[in-house]
């Protein structure tokens, strides 16, 4: 929790008391309906006790745990009944509080006094205290008016950017399924003031999703072009891997920049159009008269400088310059050129296109303000927990568009597949990075700790065969025995925390020598640019052990410690 927000209610303890038991618990009827008789719930920053000692007239085994001591104490006064139910705890180190193993959960105006950097290890730390099918019953504000630049209101309280949407998907994505949610007036006469009330079961193992609406547009609606599969590959990769870059609308909506989509489209199309037979992406293109990728000629003046210099047209070696921050003026003008282009094919195309042929309606609008793809959030939610299933179906279903376009020239599904699948190769692209720590004095392990020397090895933090990035953030020094044995594992969590510090050292190590490169590659997983040198390492930290857990727990891939 915030000290500065602590400190508030350590400070005014007995007033902030008073002020809450003089009125009803705003979640009365929701704990009555969330948590039956009997039942064994934690109430995680019980505050005055007011909530506790409801919960145990209703009959419920309630406990409560509370950092500021002040409060208990207030709170064992007015009902001395708690005197042996509440206990000294916060988020995110909560631990197990009387045992643990509840079936229910209360955190009641809580979760906005969390720094962001901490939200997700709080999170854990709610589901740990947690049975399998126990509820979890969560009140935060929609958002808070006056609070200065650091998001803190006069008090000098804490209030977090999340809102309910975020924190749903967050629940989600650790294997929540949320049972109602409801907004309400403040219970305090705040009128500028509005609280959702999120009620969520902790599922005991995972279950499907609908995605009907995916599902239609893969399957049902009309296709000329591979530009709605391309479009749905690209949120589905973004969604499960860049899941910050997205931005929660008021009106249950979310915006995706159209930049980022066009992006991943060169790397998409690039092997495709290196190719030296035509692969048909439209209906009947290469026939006399028909059309052509809108954007086929720019991709190939920017393609052009790396005919030759390896596979696919020399993906590898572009790759390898734009990560390297090398590219020309020449080549970063026909860059532009060709993302300008793919953008427009993406507005006159599947944001148009997709769903209008199907009783649901488009999926997709454009929002030339903000330059982005707007949809359901429903959708992105279901992108987020489900993209690399989706992912990899899009790519079935390309090659089979392909196929059917290129029948009548003798082309079939299994040979454009390798060139949708095809990556840049993972260590021509990580020289870079290679090059800076071979240059670095007494480098040692990330995993170990121990010196390098000549056996250097460049190691994926989340491994290549998941994920497919060389960004810089996700390439560390080690051992090249180490590097061996973790091969395509994802590091333990306890790993994570011990090897932080040499993981921030790594960081600045590469940001130093390629700071313009690294800052632009850090945004695909801190979604916004950072806010100066005192923030980046924690919170990209964050993001990176958020990005591991939740890839090892929807992938079931298996934990490694050296």
């Amino acid at each position: 929790m915030d000290q500065r927000t602590l400190s508030y209610y350590d400070l005014h303890a007995s007033d902030v008391a008073a002020r809450y038991d003089a009125i009803a618990s705003p979640l009365a009827r929701q704990m009555a309906s969330a948590f039956p008789v009997g039942c064994r719930v934690l109430d995680i920053g019980s505050g005055s006790g007011r909530d506790v000692a409801h919960l145990l007239g209703m009959g419920v085994d309630a406990f409560g745990v509370e950092p500021v001591q002040a409060m208990r104490e207030q709170a064992i006064r007015r009902y001395p009944q708690l005197a042996v139910r509440l206990a000294d705890g916060a988020l995110p180190a909560l631990g197990q509080p009387f045992g643990g193993q509840f079936d229910g959960v209360l955190c009641s105006a809580v979760l906005m006094h969390v720094p962001e950097a901490t939200l997700f290890d709080s999170a854990l730390a709610i589901k740990a205290v947690l049975r399998a099918n126990g509820r979890l019953l969560i009140s935060l504000p929609d958002e808070r008016p006056g609070l200065d630049a650091e998001g803190r209101d006069t008090h000098g309280r804490l209030f977090g950017v999340t809102t309910p949407a975020a924190l749903q998907l967050l629940f989600e994505r650790l294997g929540f399924q949320v049972l109602d949610r409801l907004k309400q007036s403040d219970g305090l006469g705040r009128h500028d003031i509005r609280w959702t009330t999120l009620l969520m079961t902790l599922r005991d193992s995972a279950s499907v999703r609908p995605v009907d609406q995916i599902e239609a547009v893969l399957n049902r609606d009309r296709k000329v072009a591979t530009y709605k599969l391309a479009l749905f590959r690209a949120l589905a990769e973004l969604a499960t891997q860049e899941p910050r870059i997205v931005r929660w609308r008021a009106d249950d909506t979310v915006s995706v920049p159209l930049r980022r989509i066009a992006e991943k489209w060169v790397g998409y199309y690039w092997p495709i159009v290196a190719s030296p037979r035509l692969f048909p992406q439209i209906q009947g293109e290469g026939r006399p008269g028909a059309k052509s990728l809108k954007f086929r000629q720019p991709l190939l003046a920017l393609m052009a400088p790396y005919a030759g210099q390896g596979p696919h047209g020399g993906l590898a070696s572009w790759t390898l310059d734009l990560n390297s921050g090398r590219l020309g003026a020449a080549a970063r003008r026909e860059l532009e050129s060709t993302l300008t282009s793919i953008e427009q094919a993406l507005r006159d195309g599947p944001i148009v296109h997709s769903g209008a042929e199907l009783d649901a309606g488009r999926v997709f609008s454009y929002d030339k303000h903000e330059r982005s793809v707007v949809m359901d959030a429903g959708l992105w939610r279901e992108l987020s927990l489900l993209g690399h299933w989706i992912a990899d179906a899009v790519i079935l279903r390309w090659a089979e568009l392909s196929e059917r376009f290129g029948r009548a020239e003798g082309i079939d599904a299994g040979m454009i597949l390798p060139l949708l699948l095809a990556k840049p190769d993972s260590e021509r692209s990580t020289a870079a990075a290679r090059e800076i720590f071979q240059r670095t004095p007494a480098l040692r392990c990330t995993w170990t700790g121990r010196l390098i020397g000549d056996r250097l090895a460049v190691d994926h933090a989340i491994p290549f065969s998941l994920w497919g990035t060389n960004d810089l953030w996700n390439l560390l020094p080690t051992l090249d025995t180490v590097n061996a044995k973790k091969s395509d594992l994802l590091p333990s969590g306890d790993l994570l925390s011990r090897r932080r510090t040499a993981i921030i050292d790594s960081w600045e190590c590469l940001r130093n020598q390629l700071p313009d490169v690294f800052d632009r590659q850090a945004i695909h997983l801190l979604g916004a640019p950072h806010g100066g040198d005192g923030e980046w390492r924690d919170l990209l930290f964050a993001r990176l052990r958020e990005m591991i857990e939740i890839t090892a727990l929807q992938r079931g891939v298996r934990r490694w410690l050296p």
